[in-house]
């Protein structure tokens, strides 16, 4: 006769990403980049950011990942919105702020493609599903 074990439900890992809705000089576009084409979400675009370190806030981690994905200068300003999202491998929350773009070109360095677009063409982009919480709180301003 055999015992059943008790199944434990496996614990999904959580990401707490800093995010930035990147603005323009004038203020009339905003800069989305398009993944690499390997790993989670490969060629689907995004909002720019990345992970947060231990004992980062998601103002010093904004500023640091858009230095090291885009190599540039952004000034980090009033939080636009916070999002939860579970995913079948994983639970995300988005810390997205609006920045201004400050200085340096933008470039590549660890995307695919970049490019600057009105919010009206947001719909335009396929995005990680997380990710169109932050397109309808875009539309609403």
């Amino acid at each position: 006769m055999s015992i059943p074990l008790e199944v434990q439900p496996i614990a999904k890992k959580h990401k707490q990403i800093g995010v930035a809705v990147i603005w323009d000089r004038d203020r009339h576009k905003i800069l989305i980049d398009q993944r690499l084409p390997q790993g989670d979400f490969a060629g689907y675009w995004e909002f720019p950011g990345g992970k947060l370190e231990e004992g980062e806030d998601a103002i010093a981690c904004i500023r640091r990942e858009i230095k090291e994905e885009l190599g540039i200068d952004i000034e980090v300003g009033a939080q636009l919105i916070a999002v939860s999202h579970e995913y079948e491998k994983f639970i995300v929350s988005l810390i997205v702020h609006h920045c201004y773009h400050i200085s340096g070109e933008p470039q590549t360095l660890e995307c695919a493609q970049i490019r600057w677009i009105e919010p009206s063409e947001l719909a335009n982009y396929q995005f990680p599903e997380a990710n169109y919480q932050i397109v309808e709180a875009l539309n609403k301003i």
